[in-house]
């Protein structure tokens, strides 16, 4: 006596079944959907030289004021570009990348029952011979065919234990990936909206050898003086650490019209207003021609606003190394980063920028090689 066909049997059995499952009742298919009702409603015209028209109703107006509103099962509140819910969305996009995981379950299932249906025929028989109501039953055959049904049962059901834990990795994934891809987005929009408050901010800028200084805001010195601007922020540590290199380029930044921008976190008003202003008094690597200062109100919020975005890709460490902004003369951002400025690279950057071939990184902030 052998099971296969038994198993096999069973499993077409249920398939079937399964299959002939998903066609509706007759009587629900062929139902006519309800109408609504909707009150009588005549229209009375007066005399051709009137322009009014009556609408009388047979519905009691209380009636029609308590109406509540109908809303649509597929209405929603927040609808998004795809039509679609988001839970729906990330299903979809799982089932592409694996798209048989559900035909799988459904063969484990499948087959699964018609090994437990097998088995328990085999069990039943078994039960007969060992009560004395059958004796055509071979008692080790029947033990080995209830070890091999129960033991598909078990197989199937790890493997479908497998797949559906593989599936769980899988769905968390992709909605990670995906609640990534909105941050980044959402990231993004507000850098592109910083980068408009960045040419409202104002400067002191250099214009004699003695240290004269005129105040305009970034987009003039863009636009009318064609200056690139290259930020930097930090504590103080990095700030003279920046422009202690920027100082051996201080020939590269005349040629391509770079303006250096410090700004000090850490400081207060008082200490800013506190800091010397004499051409002398202050280090030579400060006092550069090419070295601008931030006045003026927005410039905090601003700084902050970019810490706090290379801090949630680059962590609280970000803060101690400080930030750097590379931007051109049209006030496109070319580069951000973070840590020791590579002040050779990004003179290139703008050189081509200048020349028309501007570079675009894919993410918001790269970190800066030592």
């Amino acid at each position: 006596m052998t099971k296969l066909p038994a198993i096999a049997v069973s499993a077409a059995a249920i398939l079937v079944t399964a299959v002939a499952g998903f066609a509706p009742p007759a009587h629900l298919s062929a139902r006519p959907l309800p109408q609504r009702l909707l009150p009588s409603v005549h229209i009375d015209r007066n005399d051709n030289h009137s322009k009014n028209h009556n609408i009388h109703s047979h519905s009691h107006p209380s009636t029609l004021a308590r109406r509540p509103r109908r809303t649509s099962l597929f209405e929603s509140s927040k609808p998004n570009k795809s039509g679609l819910d988001g839970n729906v969305t990330n299903k979809l996009l799982t089932e592409t990348i694996a798209p048989f995981r559900g035909l799988r379950l459904f063969l484990y299932a499948a087959f699964a029952s018609g090994a437990f249906v097998g088995g328990l025929i085999t069990a039943s028989g078994v039960a007969a011979a060992m009560n004395g109501l059958r004796s055509d039953v071979d008692l080790n055959t029947e033990y080995l065919n209830l070890a091999i049904d129960f033991g598909a049962v078990a197989i199937f059901a790890v493997l479908a234990k497998i797949d559906l834990d593989k599936g769980a990795e899988l769905n968390a994934s992709v909605e990670e990936k995906v609640k990534r891809k909105k941050e980044m987005k959402k990231l993004t929009k507000a850098m592109r909206e910083r980068e408009k408050m960045f040419r409202e901010l104002s400067l002191d800028v250099r214009v004699t050898e003695q240290g004269d200084t005129r105040t305009a805001t970034v987009a003039t010195m863009q636009s009318m003086a064609k200056q690139h601007v290259i930020l930097v922020a930090g504590p103080g540590r990095a700030i003279r650490d920046a422009l202690r290199g920027a100082q051996l380029n201080k020939v590269n930044f005349a040629m391509t019209n770079i303006l250096v921008v410090p700004y000090e976190t850490g400081l207060t008003e008082a200490d800013r207003a506190s800091k010397p202003s004499g051409f002398g008094d202050r280090p030579t690597y400060e006092t550069q021609p090419y070295v601008a200062e931030p006045v003026g109100p927005g410039w905090e919020e601003f700084i902050e606003a970019e810490i706090q975005a290379a801090v949630k890709q680059a962590g609280e460490q970000v803060r101690d190394d400080g930030i750097a902004l590379v931007v051109a003369n049209d006030g496109k951002v070319l580069r951000r980063g973070v840590g020791r400025v590579p002040w050779k690279q990004m003179v290139d950057e703008l050189e081509e920028a200048v020349t028309g071939e501007k570079k675009e990184t894919t993410v918001p902030f790269l970190e800066f090689l030592e």
